[in-house]
């Protein structure tokens, strides 16, 4: 796709991108041995090698990678515009649909790459420090952190059509952010209303994992895909009408 080398090859030059991967390889290789000492000293077993993957996992969908999905989307859209580089891009024979599509994939690719890195640093943490490491475990995690991928998207394609109306990356941040706090705190007083919003859907792979396929996981399948093409949809029309 054009230009999508140069998205993450942009990405991929960033000091904070590579600090924040290494961040999310070494979570799980520290938490693993506090909590097998900790187990060690009280003489209980809450988590074994088998569930530690899927509460790292419970932790990074809920608070961790949207964060950094937000820093990605507000630097990759609004900090752009704030220096003047999109300009730059707009001048070259590239469509903006391709440019927003390009950008957009890019971000996908980075959540992918932080969910993986996550994902194998917790599955070797379980299988060095903690008992019960099975083979069936290993692919219920794996399977469990690709089913994660899809709600986490939707909110960064929702993430994209937001920062698109700042000029500043900052304040493209701290509005993500204290939208997806709002999202969360919906989730647990009024569900109802929550189940409109994609941070419903964190515990998606939990879902999957006790139910399987069932009518009411292809429906939030469909409403999930929905949702990121109603988003993808006005967030291209904001780009393609955008000054900048």
């Amino acid at each position: 796709m054009p230009n999508l080398q140069n998205e993450w090859n942009k990405l991929l030059r960033k000091k904070s991108s590579i600090v924040l991967f290494c961040l999310s390889a070494l979570f799980p290789l520290l938490v693993g041995p506090a909590i097998q000492m900790m187990q060690n000293k009280f003489g209980f077993t809450a988590f074994d090698g088998e569930s530690f993957p899927l509460v790292i996992l419970s932790l990074a969908v809920s608070f961790y990678l949207p964060l950094l999905l937000a820093l990605c989307v507000s630097d990759m859209f609004a900090g752009e515009q704030e220096q003047k580089t999109l300009s730059f891009l707009l001048v070259r024979p590239l469509s903006r649909f391709k440019l927003f599509t390009s950008k957009i994939v890019c971000t996908g690719i980075y959540l992918l790459t932080l969910l993986m890195l996550v994902c194998l640093s917790s599955l070797i943490t379980g299988a060095i420090w903690l008992e019960n490491f099975t083979f069936s475990g290993l692919l219920m995690s794996f399977t469990a952190f690709l089913l994660s991928w899809f709600p986490l998207m939707a909110i960064g394609i929702l993430l994209v059509f937001l920062a698109l109306w700042f000029g500043s990356s900052s304040k493209a941040l701290t509005f993500s952010i204290l939208l997806y706090l709002v999202m969360v705190v919906l989730t647990y007083l009024f569900p109802g209303i929550a189940q409109w919003l994609p941070a419903y859907d964190n515990d998606w792979y939990q879902r999957w994992i006790n139910s399987g396929f069932t009518m009411v996981t292809m429906g939030r399948t469909i409403y999930l895909v929905s949702f990121s093409a109603l988003f993808f949809t006005v967030g291209y029309y904001k780009f393609s009408r955008k000054e900048f």
